[in-house]
């Protein structure tokens, strides 16, 4: 009881001193730091009781004040908002099916996002990323032709494929018969004719052999239907013109090198060549000499055509041109093995993901949405992926969605589809310099027709992300600007 009273007594007699001290603390505090910070001056010493200067202008932004997290704030002012307006997407979303929605990275909608879905073409994205890294942007293929001789003469000439997915006459890129869209930029096989006749081959005493040879000889991937070979996909060589298609008959030959040979037999003696033998396929002997040469333009255009137009052929050839240069090996595995490791070194989660071809053709391939939202904030506007995809409104498969709304020439993407299966994964720059990021695989059956899938994404999607920000931009919540005291 006694040690009790003296300190009641002395927390009662003392409130004012107590204020005091609080109310003088933070001029101590002030007083203290000017001192150490004058102590720490390496300058002359200044002249003594001299006055503090300080700026001429002060700002107007408080220091505490939220304007100075602008991106931040502009998120959460219009964060509930835009959830409201992802729920009906969310209720679109069945069992099997996925869903993801993000602003700069922190998610606003994400129903199933670990939910593995058929990916269609949409896996083509996850090609075109890691090919971009392997390979390098500036990446060519090269197609050589290289002869034999045989006491001064060419015996046979060889014309040995690089792996070039864009290899044409110039008769195919364009036909819209054989093909949905422009397969451009095409690697002229004219040129390379031409520059075989520049270097003085005007006779050739053997045959015209085509060497595939750079990759394996899966020519189709075994799980693709078989309605698929030839029509959707393939055949896949390390020497393809014309995605097989020849020009006699315009349909595609099951020897894709050997109907390479045939073409370029046609454009050869198209320019006064003279051929005693035939064309055919076959491997090109060890230290032939290379007489003329063509390269493919950059992986970084490649890519564009890749993604905007949804190329099979050109992800099914990436796919073993990454394993190609990265094992040794032009397969189907070495490529999906490579794939798989790059995404584990990007931290992307692959929890129910499964890879067994480029083009996503086959049903067995199995991707997340939490895989796609991972890899698709890895890249941003203005990076070569992202300006590879397709524009809405306006360019490669989705040049016939979101016409006349907000996202027409602003939303970029790619499309999946297969019976049953629909996605869209991609990009949408909002005002104010944040950026959505979406992924949507839908899968169920008859999702793949346009009255089933498109008020999906282009009501339910499409109107939500359009409508964000609801509230101000950062842009308008920098701090403000200097203003004179």
């Amino acid at each position: 009881m006694n040690d009790r009273r003296p300190r009641g007594r002395k927390q009662a007699s003392n409130p004012v001193a107590f204020l005091l001290f609080v109310a003088a603390f933070p001029t101590v505090i002030l007083f203290g730091g000017w001192r150490f910070a004058s102590s720490r001056d390496d300058s002359a010493p200044p002249v003594p009781d001299a006055v503090a200067e300080y700026p001429a202008a002060r700002p107007q932004t408080p220091v505490l004040s939220l304007r100075r997290t602008p991106s931040v704030l502009a998120r959460e002012t219009s964060s509930t908002a835009f959830e409201q307006a992802l729920r009906p997407l969310g209720g679109a979303v069945l069992s099997g099916s996925c869903a993801a929605v993000s602003v700069d990275g922190v998610l606003a909608l994400s129903d199933g996002i670990d939910t593995a879905v058929t990916p269609a073409s949409t896996l083509k994205f996850i090609v075109a990323a890691v090919a971009l890294d392997v390979l390098g942007p500036d990446h060519v293929f090269t197609t050589e032709v290289r002869a034999e001789l045989v006491n001064g003469a060419v015996g046979s000439l060889y014309l040995v494929g690089g792996g070039d997915p864009l290899l044409a006459s110039s008769w195919y890129p364009d036909d819209a018969a054989l093909n949905k869209y422009p397969q451009q930029p095409a690697t002229s096989l004219e040129a390379l004719a031409q520059a075989v006749v520049d270097a003085g081959v005007l006779q050739i005493g053997g045959n015209l052999v085509g060497d595939a040879s750079r990759y394996d000889s899966e020519l189709y991937v075994p799980t693709w239907p078989i309605g698929f070979r030839a029509v959707q996909g393939g055949p896949i060589a390390g020497l393809v013109v014309n995605d097989a298609a020849v020009y006699s008959t315009r349909t595609k030959t099951t020897d894709p090198a050997g109907g390479a040979a045939q073409e370029f037999l046609r454009l050869l003696q198209d320019r006064g060549v003279t051929i005693a033998g035939a064309p055919t396929g076959g491997s090109t002997p060890a230290g032939l000499p290379v007489v003329a040469s063509v390269s493919s333009a950059p992986l970084s255009e490649i890519v564009g055509e890749l993604l905007r137009n949804s190329d099979n052929n050109t992800a099914e050839m990436l796919l073993k041109e990454i394993g190609y240069v990265s094992r040794q090996s032009g397969t189907r595995a070495a490529g999906i093995t490579t794939v798989m490791e790059k995404l584990s070194e990007w931290g992307v989660p692959l929890q129910g993901f499964n890879m067994v071809d480029g083009s996503g053709l086959s049903r067995e391939n199995k991707v997340s949405c939490a895989t796609f939202m991972a890899l698709l904030g890895r890249f941003g506007p203005g990076e070569t992926i992202v300006s590879s995809l397709a524009v809405a409104g306006q360019t490669g498969t989705l040049d016939q969605f979101f016409v006349g709304s907000s996202l027409e020439n602003r939303l970029v993407g790619k499309t999946g589809s297969l019976s049953g299966v629909k996605g869209l994964i991609g990009y949408l720059p909002v005002e104010g310099g944040s950026v959505i990021r979406f992924a949507l695989l839908l899968e169920t059956p008859g999702i793949d027709e346009p009255s089933a899938f498109a008020p999906i994404w282009q009501e339910m999607l499409g109107e939500a992300i359009g409508s964000y920000p609801s509230g101000p931009i950062a842009d308008q919540l920098v701090p403000l600007v200097t203003v004179p005291r």
